[in-house]
């Protein structure tokens, strides 16, 4: 018996006629990508659109703290240690990474441990 034989008796593949859980497979898939399509374009209506001055680009503004700006700017002058420096950070709400931790000069040998 010939393999196409075969195919057509144990699958009911006919010319006209494929297995009908690849068509029910199909169906499955293109109501699942119309249910994610609508659902998408619902969700992009919610959103407002944004207001633009005619021939004005969006930017993107950064919202920087002058008071920040200006603690940075005195401790990089070096007119604050920095403990004053991470203490005003911190009374102005921001987060300070550790201090600088001690000068190690690399010309120097590591320490015995």
């Amino acid at each position: 018996m010939g393999l196409l034989m075969m195919l057509r008796l144990r699958f009911h593949y006919g010319l006209h006629h494929g297995p009908r859980v690849f068509a029910l497979l199909l169906l499955v898939l293109v109501i699942a990508a119309l249910v994610v399509g609508v659902v998408a374009l619902v969700r992009m209506r919610r959103l407002p659109a944004p207001r633009l001055q005619a021939g004005s680009w969006p930017t993107q503004v950064s919202r920087v703290d002058p008071a920040l700006t200006e603690l940075r700017l005195r401790y990089a002058r070096g007119k604050l240690s920095w403990e004053d420096y991470a203490q005003r950070t911190a009374n102005l709400g921001f987060s300070v990474n550790p201090g600088p931790g001690p000068y190690i000069d690399p010309n120097q040998p590591p320490p015995a441990s």
